[in-house]
């Protein structure tokens, strides 16, 4: 009796967990690794279930399901962490391990000893977290969360290569059922539940962890466009910084107005207005890269930082968005009127902190409110750029409308 409640503390602790990351999903459903790590612990919980109260655990069936659901438990763990940093798991190679594996343990079932099989098994686990252990250590940061999540899959790689052996050692070749029997077996169970907790543990951790920084980063974000607000951005700006100065990577700056704001306002109305406005932070976030930093930094001023990046592309950058902009519908303004921006593009030098970066990219942009808008101004290039039917071109037109509401002869501008 005793053997057989010690037997179900690994399927429990496992269930428990697979429970637990399945409601943090439901959190955060965006947040795909998490129910991965959900189907880890679900398919280890079967895989254990199955191997300490099947009748015959030397039974093909009973092998080939353990080996499915212990193999996906591999997989899925090693997905899940490479998920999370970013990264591509290499799902065909551990699928083939995990094949060849198999073909090796039904192979060994019509064998009399044991320990071909304990090794196949094993070492087709250990090989699939090894190799995931490799790729997760490539993009392994400073977090000391991250790191003790590597070093833990690390050594659940090592104690499959490891634990086959030492069984042998301890105990002899054994079929499986005189092996749940051994003192070894009692004492394997307790290991790998406390190696399943603390892995679980640090997972859970890595997953409230990033939620909460998830919540503290949506507080920090303009409610309008979805960019960082102006402090939260000035404080990212100057991490980034100084992040670029340690590595040597060059930075751009740029900082954008919508044009005639005002006049937005004043003709169509603040619903407009704010629909000009998000629409051109959603230009800003679709455009940049998400090494990039972009923020709303005023009513209608906007700044981006663009992360190792010389002068020209980072002014040809401004100019894809000026382009697009003025091409960009805006919801409640009629199509015949184009509303354009203006930018101005600085080179930061690492002797200088934001503030100055922010000046210079601040008087290129004046620079190109002076010499007419819709341009582009950055450092040694200014090309001035025609608009069409603008909004000031159409505040002019409505000037001479008849008197009433200034909306009036929005249907009656022709296309430029």
């Amino acid at each position: 009796m005793s053997e057989k409640i010690l037997a179900m503390a690994n399927p429990m602790l496992c269930a428990v967990f697979a429970v637990a990351f399945f409601v943090l999903w439901r959190r955060e459903t965006s947040a795909t690794w998490i129910v991965i790590l959900a189907a880890t612990y679900a398919s280890r919980a079967v895989g254990f279930f199955v191997f300490h109260f099947t009748d015959n655990p030397n039974g093909v069936a009973a092998i080939v399901t353990m080996h499915v659901f212990y193999s996906v438990s591999a997989i899925t763990i090693v997905w899940a962490i490479c998920a999370r940093n970013r990264q591509s798991a290499d799902l065909k190679t551990y699928l083939l391990i995990s094949v060849l594996g198999l073909a090796l343990i039904v192979g060994a079932t019509y064998g009399s000893d044991y320990n071909a099989r304990l090794y196949a098994a094993n070492a087709s686990y250990g090989l699939i977290l090894a190799l995931g252990t490799q790729t997760a250590a490539r993009k392994v940061e400073k977090d000391f969360l991250d790191k003790v999540i590597l070093f833990l899959l690390a050594m659940g790689a090592f104690q499959f290569f490891v634990r086959p052996m030492l069984a042998i050692i301890v105990e002899g070749s054994m079929t499986a059922e005189q092996y749940r029997e051994t003192p070894f077996y009692a004492l394997m169970v307790v290991w790998l539940a406390l190696a399943s907790l603390l892995m679980a543990m640090a997972l859970l951790a890595a997953a409230l962890t990033d939620q909460m920084n998830a919540m503290r980063e949506e507080s920090q974000r303009d409610s309008l466009t979805g960019l960082k607000m102006r402090g939260p951005f000035e404080e990212a700006a100057i991490a980034m910084l100084s992040r670029a100065k340690e590595q040597n990577v060059q930075v751009g700056a740029i900082v954008a107005d919508i044009d005639h704001f005002k006049q937005v306002n004043d003709i169509w109305g603040h619903q407009v207005g704010d629909n000009a406005i998000a629409a051109f932070g959603d230009l800003l976030g679709s455009t940049i890269r998400t090494t990039d930093l972009a923020g709303r930094i005023g009513g209608e001023e906007f700044c981006v930082l663009v992360w190792d990046c010389e002068s020209d592309p980072t002014t040809g950058l401004a100019e894809r968005i000026r382009s697009r902009f003025e091409r960009l519908p805006i919801e409640g303004i009629s199509g015949d009127v184009r509303l354009t921006a203006s930018f101005g593009v600085a080179a930061w030098d690492s002797h200088e902190g934001y503030g100055k970066l922010f000046a210079r990219a601040d008087a290129a942009l004046y620079a190109a409110k002076e010499n007419g808008r819709n341009r582009v101004v950055g450092e040694g290039w200014d090309n001035p750029v025609d608009a069409t039917v603008d909004v000031a071109e159409f505040a002019a037109r409505q000037e001479d409308d008849q008197p009433g509401d200034r909306r009036s002869g929005v249907r009656g501008i022709a296309t430029a």
